[in-house]
Order: structure tokens, then C-alpha cells, then sequence
């Protein structure tokens, strides 16, 4: 693409559409990232999931997804909560 530029004006506006659009493409994305919870508990992950706590229970229960217990606080990582997903994932042909 050939772009030519007549006036100061011009490259300024130029130059402030670019910014503002990778700015409106890559924040959203950078500011999930930056607020993601690590560890989750189980109200988080049930609702991160849409199931129930018994669901959720049962999940442990079975092993399908890793957990870390102190006492009786129960934590997940978001990275086992998705490895859990990634799992269940069925692919396209």
C-alpha cells in the first residue's frame, strides 16, 4: 500500500488511527491476562465451567481434574481447569 502524506496534520492522523486500532485489537486481551487469577476456588471454577459443585466434586473424585487441598480450602489452577477443558475437547475433521 502507497501512502503519501501531504501536511504534518496528515502523518499525525495517520499515526493516531494505527495506535488506536492496536490499541482497541491488544488491550482487551492484555488486561485479561493481567487480572487472571492463578488459583481458583471452587465457586470460581464452577463458574468458569457452568456446572454445579457437585459436578465439580465429582470431578475430584474421579481424579479428571487436579486440585490443591489445605485443611478443607480447595484451590485449582487455571492451567489444570483448562487442561481439564483441553481434554474434553473433541476436534473437527
Amino acid at each position: 500500500m502507497k501512502v503519501i502524506v501531504t501536511s504534518e496534520e496528515e502523518l499525525q492522523e495517520m499515526i493516531n488511527r494505527a495506535v488506536e486500532k492496536t490499541f482497541k485489537e491488544l488491550l482487551p486481551k492484555a488486561i485479561r491476562e493481567a487480572s487472571r487469577k492463578e488459583w481458583l476456588n471452587t465457586d470460581d471454577v464452577m463458574e468458569y465451567l457452568g456446572c454445579s459443585r457437585r459436578t465439580i466434586q465429582y470431578l475430584r473424585d474421579e481424579r479428571r481434574i487436579s486440585f490443591t487441598q489445605d485443611g478443607r480450602k480447595i484451590l485449582y489452577h487455571i492451567d489444570d481447569v483448562n487442561e481439564y477443558l483441553e481434554k474434553g475437547k473433541v476436534r473437527r475433521w
